[in-house]
């Protein structure tokens, strides 16, 4: 069954398993959690240009009394909203989302969409399209959904079945979502000043720190899970046979580590935590003394221990956003540093935040004096998203100060580019005498037909260019410089930059030097 409606008297989803994690969901805190973490500003940016949804991308929904709810599509209604109501952009995002096209307008003013008779059809669609299929969930919303499903009566061999998923694995992320939940709970309970919202924070390294193993006593290798003398209940609920304040204690200190200060990150184990080995030492002092009363249960079966055997320090059981194994810079980031060795190593995806993963070593040549502009801006752009002040990032203390970083380094990579592809002095040559160089005219120099293939040779990094462009980023940057009185330049602002684009151009550039 289908039909036809407008896309703004569409509701998105506010049961969908993702917005669960908000602490609240109207229509607003959706649309900006969408923004915010899964790329709607650049889906926006791409309908827009095409004209409407692309062939084959229909809009699934419930109808739910007289409204219509979203069960499959709600980034592409989102984007659909924002660019045909620019009212309802949140504030912060006016610029990343562009004006609406005359094409899109006419072709989406109203939009056929399909009809599902109840929840159960939309579950079943929503977990083939999102955990096995083309747009896969980040691993805390996955590890959440299950968590939901289960709680809210599915069996762990429904759930297996209508998403092709283990049920060892499904059992295994709703044991590590209520785990974490428990703990960020109790963080944020015993921690008023602590209001990071958990959709917030990278995961994955407190997850790793109870399954990684590591040396202890010196010269012999320890399991976190028969250390910590850790089981799970009937209900995947984490069980201890410590003493419980003791493993209370060790478990806020993991997250304090690994979340609040991320001093820890996926590299690391549980005896680098800050404070942990008298607690561990203590465990152990009482084991020798002849606490073995509980030494059954100091080895769970494997069905229920969270251990993965890995000794690399390498591994989990999923990794978060975006594998902050390859992103976590913070222990480069709590003294910061100012050598400009090139950042982290290469490899690996993106960062989920800003630029703390942006790499250059062996690439921009500290000896060449073409580099050196782009050098010493990468550093500090480095430097402003890996450096803790007052417990968070640089770059969100002072945000007006790294638009204008970021601009800078943008500038430069593409100064870089036009020289290393012999463009530059045609460009210069174009200027009357006496103005500098200038972004715009760089861009606009670049966009010449002829010219635009031999800078980006490369048609991904050319298509990330475009997107750059048309996400009129530069503008952005420009009134940041000159009127920072009148836009709101914010920590998100930037990220939505960097998601956007900017990230993938400039690192892309970097890449071909």
């Amino acid at each position: 069954m289908s039909t036809r409606i407008s896309p703004l008297e569409l509701l998105l989803d506010d049961e969908n398993p993702r917005f669960v994690v908000l602490s609240k969901r109207e229509q607003a805190d959706i649309r900006k959690y969408l923004l915010t973490y899964e790329e709607v500003c650049d889906l926006a940016t791409a309908i827009n240009t095409y004209g409407s949804l692309l062939p084959g991308e229909r809009i699934v929904v419930l109808k739910k009394d007289d409204k219509y709810v979203v069960v499959e599509g709600n980034r592409r209604t989102c984007s659909l909203q924002l660019l045909l109501s620019r009212d309802l952009i949140p504030s912060g995002f006016e610029h990343k989302i562009p004006s609406v096209s005359d094409k899109l307008k006419s072709s989406s003013d109203v939009i056929e969409v399909d009809v599902l008779p109840d929840r159960d059809a939309a579950l079943e669609l929503m977990t083939k399209r999102h955990i096995e299929g083309v747009k896969q969930w980040k691993p805390l919303a996955k590890k959440q959904f299950f968590a939901a499903n289960y709680q809210a009566g599915q069996s762990i061999q429904n759930l297996s079945r209508i998403t092709g998923i283990s049920e060892s694995e499904i059992k295994g992320d709703i044991r590590d979502y209520k785990f974490f939940l428990n703990t960020y709970n109790q963080y944020c309970l015993e921690h008023s000043e602590f209001n990071r919202d958990i959709i917030e924070v990278k995961t994955d390294p407190f997850w790793r720190i109870f399954k990684a193993k590591f040396e202890f006593p010196v010269g012999t290798k320890a399991s976190p899970t028969e250390i910590l003398k850790i089981s799970y209940d009937n209900d995947f609920n984490i069980v201890s046979a410590l003493d419980s304040g003791l493993f209370a204690q060790i478990t806020l200190l993991v997250f304090e580590s690994t979340i609040v200060t991320e001093r820890a990150n996926t590299r690391n184990v549980l005896s680098d935590i800050d404070g942990i080995m008298p607690l561990l030492e203590q465990i152990i002092g009482n084991s020798s003394a002849g606490d073995d009363s509980n030494s059954d249960q100091s080895t769970p079966s494997n069905n229920n221990a969270p251990e993965n055997d890995t000794e690399s320090g390498s591994g989990s059981n999923g990794s978060d956003d975006e594998n902050p194994d390859a992103n976590d810079n913070s222990s480069a980031g709590s003294d910061g540093d100012s050598s400009g060795s090139g950042g982290p190593s290469p490899g690996g995806p993106g960062p989920r935040s800003f630029f703390e993963s942006i790499s250059w070593q062996g690439k921009v040549d500290p000896v060449n004096q073409d580099h050196q502009g782009l050098l010493v801006a990468l550093n500090e752009l480095y430097r402003l998203s890996t450096v803790n002040i007052n417990r968070q990032k640089s770059y969100k203390t002072f945000p007006i100060a790294t638009g204008m970083v970021l601009r800078t380094v943008y500038e430069q990579a593409l100064k870089l580019r036009m020289i290393q592809t012999g463009q530059w002095s045609g460009y210069c040559s174009t200027l009357r005498i006496g103005a500098f160089p200038s972004l715009g005219g760089m861009e606009n120099h670049i966009n010449q037909g002829s010219i635009k293939p031999l800078v980006f040779p490369d048609q991904n990094l050319l298509n990330i260019y475009d997107r750059v462009v048309a996400a009129t980023h530069r503008q952005f940057l420009n009134a940041n410089i000159h009127y920072p009185g009148n836009i709101n330049v914010t920590p998100d602002s930037l990220e939505g930059v960097a998601a956007a684009g900017m990230y993938a151009l400039i690192q892309g550039i970097i890449n071909l030097l």
